[in-house]
């Protein structure tokens, strides 16, 4: 009879078990707004703010759906994030004091947790890779692999770093992608049982340059461009780009790249008093492997 009741009971501590594995972060909020004000969790974890001010506050997000009763000081209120993707809470009594909260995606149970400081960069720049192992120990080796998608459409895959995790399982790379790159973690959870995190796609925008050569009569301006990346952009085009009075941007130039090392000159003429300036390379210029690019605005008077 004893064996027939601890069944259930067992049953009921394995279901619960994931549950268990969630965590809650803290957030204080302050005379100065919430500390920390940018907080990652994983699905499923939860917040709990703390109203450290001596006057009432309401965190409040409407993206994620939820509103705290209003906290007197000392005060608590927790929110469970249940959906990944990225919020932003608010103070709904004390204006222009805000905070985000960016969720992930739950690793598999077993599998090592991967995050990416950023999901789209310009060529030539870094992504940092973090993340941790289930068993939070230090010492564990972990492999970053890099699924590369090349300019004939193919992906390759390599091994690009290895490390050891650090206090709680942790570990950390710094990785410079030159096209669409698609990352996992492999990590050795006991000789016979590898683990790999969720795979993460960081994209890659050509870097885009513009410059003012020479201001000629007439309103006319000689610009330079170029456009930067791991193929060549010879015979590509890019868009010099005005910005109207409305915010919009509208195409003013079609420019054919030299390619190569060289920036390609254009002149345009503008209209009279201040413009603002830049280059934008569509997608479907910028080759496969890349996302549009754009380069910096520049301010131009005439």
């Amino acid at each position: 009879m004893r064996k027939l009741i601890l069944l259930p009971v067992l049953a009921a501590l394995l279901l619960a078990a994931p549950s268990a594995l969630a965590a809650t972060k803290t957030v204080s909020i302050t005379k100065s707004g919430f500390v920390p004000n940018a907080v990652t969790i994983d699905q499923g974890d939860s917040i709990t703010w703390t109203n450290s001010d001596d006057r009432n506050r309401q965190p409040v997000s409407q993206s994620a759906g939820f509103a705290a009763p209003i906290l007197k000081p000392g005060e608590t209120f927790t929110f469970t994030f249940k959906s990944e993707g990225t919020f932003t809470v608010r103070d709904a009594l004390v204006a222009n004091q805000a905070s985000r909260v960016t969720v992930t995606k739950a690793a598999p149970v077993g599998s090592p947790s991967l995050a990416a400081s950023r999901r789209t960069l310009i060529y030539g720049g870094s992504v940092v890779l973090t993340g941790k192992v289930p068993n939070g120990q230090a010492g564990e080796k972990v492999t970053l692999r890099a699924e590369v998608l090349t300019p004939a459409g193919t992906r390759q895959t390599s091994a690009v770093s290895e490390a050891n995790t650090t206090a709680d399982g942790a570990f950390r790379f710094v990785h410079v992608p030159t096209a669409q790159t698609t990352y996992t973690v492999a990590w050795q959870a006991t000789p016979a049982t590898p683990m790999a995190s969720d795979s993460l796609t960081v994209t890659v925008a050509p870097r885009i340059g513009l410059g003012v050569v020479r201001k000629l009569v007439g309103r006319r301006v000689v610009l330079s461009t170029k456009a930067t990346s791991a193929i060549s952009y010879r015979g590509h085009s890019v868009l010099v780009q005005r910005r109207t009075r409305f915010g919009e941007w509208v195409s003013v130039k079609r420019v054919v790249l030299r390619g190569g090392p060289f920036a390609t000159r254009t002149t345009v003429r503008l209209p009279k008093g201040l413009s603002r300036i830049r280059v934008l390379m569509p997608k479907s210029q910028a080759g496969t492997g890349y996302v549009a690019g754009v380069s910096r605005t520049l301010l131009i008077v005439r």
